[in-house]
């Protein structure tokens, strides 16, 4: 650990919000705290926050450095607004689901029944194609992500790309797309007769107690928002160019807190905001026309962790933030992560924490320290991506880029599973070389790596 780093853990600030923590979560705190340290250092992070929450009761939050580094103004995890990117993706689907409920959409029908301005394409597209990035709706294209540009209404917003002709028939093939969740916004006001985020107000935010969570307004001011970061090449910490989210607010343009994260998350466990049978589809994997599992439900990335244990969840990347929301719904486990710069390395640590928090933790099958030395040492991915294998405290982890390492998890087969279920195997080449295959869900084919 670098002086600097270990600057950063003796003197940053740290604020705990003030909810009841049981004492039988003590150690899954302690052991959890240590992991965003981590994080907050390797990453340099100028300010994050971390809420938990198992069986909708919050167990712990805590902020960590600053809200406004010039300031000096602490994170406070019940207050302060971070952006949270592709997570409002999810929020969406929330507003979709209450109107699906409601009988009010069929997500099967052409998108224009409810954007009749939206310009017909080659193949129709539906909001369930949509939802699942399966519509060939293309994602950013050059300085897109950087616009400053005010757009007054969601159908302004559609301009961007409304013209464009799709990537692909829809259904060929998963293609992420931010653009294609602004069409389900106006969707949602066609369905709904309201504009978009009154009604993510009025049906999402306020009923389920997210009472930090809202647009990221740039032409009024909000309470509590942090300020934005991000590093030069050089790893300095500058203040994020200044830009205007009103073009996606559906694919990336809201701001929260962890505990509204939470709080959010937990809603989506079991029925009650939205039915049995909503919950259910908008959790189920969808499949491209060749019958493939994408590992994308309706608004939510959804997997089985390396130790077997389904979770649901979503990541957000924006210009000065970084997000995690992962949830592990038989456990009733939620882990929400927010950061004020836009270059973190997370790794597995929100799998890692949800972890801690089960009465199982992380145990599993150890194996020999000795069996594990041939994997050790350094590998270059694809013949250019440099990783590093490495044993600590007994278990064996993976590192690619120089970023944080992931635990690779023992499988009966010889393989390892990461937490966020990649798949790794070690074996050995014709050139006698030790060499992992690395692949995930959808994957057609792994990424090798060589050991060097």
């Amino acid at each position: 650990m670098t002086i600097r780093f270990l600057f950063l853990l003796l003197f940053t600030p740290y604020i705990i919000s003030t909810h009841a923590q049981p004492a039988r979560y003590q150690a899954a705190i302690d052991s959890a705290r240590s992991l965003v340290e981590r994080v907050v250092a390797f990453s340099d992070i100028p300010g994050a926050a971390v809420s938990v929450s198992v069986g909708g009761e919050i167990v712990w939050s805590e902020g960590f450095g600053y809200a406004d580094l010039e300031q000096q103004v602490p994170v406070a995890p019940d207050k302060t607004k971070f952006r949270i990117g592709s997570v409002s993706k999810p929020m969406t689907a929330a507003a979709l689901g209450v109107l699906y409920d409601e009988g009010k959409v069929n997500l099967d029908v052409p998108v224009q029944k409810y954007v009749p301005d939206f310009p017909e394409k080659r193949w129709p597209i539906t909001l369930r194609l949509l939802a699942g990035h399966l519509a060939g709706v293309r994602h950013y294209r050059g300085e897109e992500f950087l616009s400053s540009r005010r757009y007054a209404s969601v159908g302004e917003g559609l301009s961007i790309f409304a013209d464009d002709t799709l990537l692909f028939e829809p259904g060929q093939r998963f293609s992420y797309t931010s653009y294609g969740w602004n069409l389900i916004s106006a969707a949602v006001e066609g369905a709904s007769g309201e504009d978009f985020l009154s009604y993510m107000q009025e049906t999402v935010f306020k009923p389920l107690g997210m009472n930090n969570t809202t647009a990221d307004y740039t032409d009024s001011l909000v309470a509590f928002r942090t300020r934005f970061y991000e590093k030069t090449e050089d790893g300095t910490t500058i203040n994020a160019p200044y830009v205007d989210n009103s073009y996606k607010w559906a694919g990336g343009g809201f701001l929260s807190t962890t505990e509204d994260l939470a709080r959010f998350g937990h809603a989506h466990i079991n029925p009650g905001f939205l039915s049995d049978t909503t919950l259910r589809l908008w959790h189920t994997p969808m499949k491209n026309n060749a019958g493939d599992p994408t590992g994308y439900g309706v608004g939510w990335f959804v997997n089985v962790d390396g130790l077997g244990e389904e979770w649901f969840g979503h990541g957000g990347g924006s210009v000065g933030g970084i997000t995690q929301l992962i949830i592990y719904p038989y456990s009733e486990i939620v882990v929400a992560l927010l950061t004020n710069s836009g270059r973190v390395d997370y790794g597995d640590t929100h799998h890692r924490i949800a972890r801690l928090f089960m009465p199982e933790g992380l145990e599993y099958r150890a194996l020999d320290e000795e069996a594990l030395q041939p994997f050790l040492g350094d590998y270059l991915i694809d013949g250019n991506t440099p990783a590093l294998a490495i044993l600590e405290n007994g278990r064996l982890y993976f590192s690619r880029r120089g970023g944080l390492p992931e635990l690779l998890i023992p499988m009966v087969d010889g393989s390892f599973h990461s937490l966020g279920n990649a798949w790794f195997r070690f074996r050995t080449n014709e050139e006698d070389k030790m060499e992992v295959v690395i692949a995930r869900p959808g994957m057609e084919e792994g990424v090798i790596g060589v050991k060097q």
